[in-house]
């Protein structure tokens, strides 16, 4: 047996560091994708800084937040010939020159911030931020995070202000529970709704000055389902002329936030009629012909929701299981309808935090769990997977199996995202959904079990033969 010489070590050491520069330079030579990329570091609303390249070297810029300051950037872009850039998402900062950068016609990539988060040991300002922005943009490493559709960012802004006042509503209905409380006037317990038809009478009545329970029992609508001496029970307390102003002032609030939610609900009925390419008559009748139901509840829109987004979009989300009318209206305002921005619907539910994220290591899965973060539109899918947790449905029969099994949290999670491929094929492909229900559902997985012991059972040389019953 013969040892290997000194020199022909050497030389395969030597040959082992070719080898290594070699895939050094590669990695060195990376394809530059964006060739006219700029980097913009938005300093909150005093300045901004954007790094672009100007022959061999890079040009670090200074611009003022204010609007003609944004202007003369945009002007500057377009006159150095640069046509995408790259920043990343800072509060609202970000809008107004996302917005005026689209319209100079340049390509905008609005980056998640821990994308782009500095390397460890590298000196962090503003200025060396820009310039890591562009570097990355100019290879291709930045992805562009989700913003609707030009047309559809009103009717977000629109909805998003809407659910606002809904919640300050709540939140003034919570206080008139408070001052009843502590007059120890338990009306808000008797009847379900202290903001229905009996109970705004009584509490109108009550800041109008009655206070015989009697004649504020005899207000009850026919209806309720509270007896009369249960309310006049209810409605015997100690009355305080300091908690009447609270609650008096609570109401006032509540009556300004209905009446807002009355506004706005014209203004995004009107501007869903701007979307729809057809005449206000035309609109009329196709919305009367309709054979959606109009949504009932409380604060719900006067108009049929679900039929002005059906003539938008083409397509009807009430009929996925837990979609109704408000959450159709709130996926088109969040989503938009152009699903080709996801290349599957795969790609779509991990966009949603819905889908499960493998994590492996060595060959083996080290975890599932779906990646953090609760996007609007998630928020909606979740909702409607917990309302078939009793339906009768082969989705309700899916929830109940995975809910004994994995718990309620993760099966709610995995409704959901079942839910959310529903919503992309349909608005995507019009893909209909076809409810077999619960009894169709059982079986279906009766038969995949079976089949799958069956197969088990072949691989280890055995014969499964059904029982007779």
């Amino acid at each position: 047996m013969t040892t290997p010489s000194r020199k022909s070590s050497s030389a395969q050491k030597k040959s082992g560091r070719q080898m290594f520069c070699q895939r050094y330079a590669k990695i060195e030579d990376m394809p530059v994708i964006n060739e006219h990329a700029a980097g913009i570091d938005l300093s909150g609303d005093i300045s901004h800084f954007v790094a672009i390249e100007i022959g061999d070297e890079v040009e670090v810029r200074e611009f003022g937040g204010m609007t003609p300051n944004l202007h003369e950037l945009v002007d500057y872009l377009i006159t150095n010939k640069i046509t995408t850039v790259a920043m990343e998402a800072t509060g609202v900062y970000w809008m107004p020159v996302y917005d005026l950068l689209e319209e100079g016609g340049l390509q905008v990539y609005l980056v998640n911030p821990r994308h782009v988060k500095n390397v460890p040991g590298r000196k962090k300002n503003d200025k060396l931020d820009s310039r890591w922005l562009r570097k990355l943009h100019k290879y291709g490493l930045l992805s562009a995070s989700f913003r609707p559709a030009e047309e559809i960012r009103p009717l977000r802004s629109l909805r998003r202000q809407r659910k606002t006042i809904v919640e300050l509503a709540a939140d003034e209905i919570r206080r008139m529970h408070k001052a009843l409380d502590v007059m120890n006037v338990r009306v808000h317990k008797a009847i379900t709704d202290l903001c229905g038809l009996t109970g705004l009478r009584i509490v109108r009545a009550i800041i109008a000055g009655e206070r015989d329970p009697a004649v504020l029992a005899g207000m009850r609508d026919p209806h309720c389902k509270c007896t009369t001496q249960e309310l006049i029970d209810a409605l015997t307390g100690h009355y305080m002329p300091h908690e009447i102003v609270a609650l008096k002032q609570a109401l006032e609030r509540y009556d300004c936030y209905v009446a807002q939610m009355a506004s706005l609900d014209k203004e995004i009925k009107a501007y869903l009629t701007s979307l729809i390419p057809l005449s206000d008559d035309d609109i009329a009748a196709k919305v009367s012909e309709s054979t959606i139901h109009l949504p009932k509840g409380k604060h719900m829109p006067e108009y049929n929701v679900a039929a002005y987004v059906e003539l938008f979009t083409g397509q009807d989300p009430t009929v996925l299981p837990g979609i109704g009318a408000q959450s159709a209206l709130e996926l088109l305002a969040e989503l938009g309808k152009d699903m080709t921005k996801w290349s599957s619907a795969g790609h779509f539910g991990s966009f949603l935090s819905l889908a499960p994220m493998q994590r492996i290591s060595g060959g083996k899965v080290l975890s599932s769990r779906t990646r953090p973060g609760s996007h609007p539109a998630a928020v909606i899918f979740r909702q409607a997977a917990v309302s078939q947790a009793r339906a009768d449905t082969a989705l309700g029969a899916f929830y109940r199996r995975l809910a004994s099994r994995i718990g309620k949290a993760k099966a709610v999670t995995a409704t959901a995202y079942k839910i959310a491929r529903m919503y992309y094929h349909l608005m995507k492909d019009g893909r209909a959904y076809i409810e077999i229900g619960e009894e169709a559902y059982e079986e279906k997985y009766r038969e995949h079990q079976i089949a799958s012991l069956v197969k088990k059972a072949e691989r280890l040389g055995y014969t499964v033969t059904p029982v007779a019953a």
